[in-house]
């Protein structure tokens, strides 16, 4: 996943500095996303005494601890970079190759299609079901077509 997480245009060490520390600031944010859903979770069960079914606070305490321990350890390999030199630059080196940088950018377009049709397909055999189901999914299908259409429109604006 070097691309989605990795990828920059920074030219010295002292600009991949940077950015590495804004990737450890992000990861300390996920972080508490992380805590946040695991606390809560625990928190429901225990001390709120709220009727959740076992499942999903396995769920939420699972994806919590989970987002908080990766996030947690992806911090400290950041750390571990900024201390050497040489895996700096070579990691500045690999990621700002833009052969990364155009796989990451296919990537994201194929997954991004792939997530819109498979929204789409559970939105349809579901709503047979659960009729709630079809407008959630297409909400949030209607929501990321009208993010990207804002983005796209600033971004063209920008460059």
């Amino acid at each position: 996943m070097r691309g989605l997480l990795c990828g920059t245009t920074a030219n010295t060490n002292e600009e991949y500095k940077q950015v590495v520390k804004i990737r450890m600031y992000r990861f300390l944010c996920l972080g508490l996303v992380g805590a946040i859903t695991f606390v809560t979770a625990l928190l429901a069960e225990f001390y709120w005494k709220l009727d959740v079914k076992e499942q999903m606070l396995g769920v939420y305490t699972g994806a919590g601890a989970g987002i908080l321990g990766a996030s947690v350890l992806l911090w400290i390999k950041n750390k571990r970079l900024l201390g050497n030199e040489e895996k700096l630059k070579a990691s500045r080196i690999s990621n700002a190759d833009e052969r990364i940088k155009e796989i990451s950018n296919k990537a994201f377009k194929m997954a991004a299609v792939i997530m819109l049709i498979a929204m789409y397909a559970t939105a349809l055999i579901g709503g047979l079901f659960y009729p709630v189901l079809v407008e959630l999914l297409l909400a949030i299908v209607s929501i990321f077509v009208f993010a990207y259409l804002v983005s796209y429109f600033v971004y063209s604006k920008r460059m």
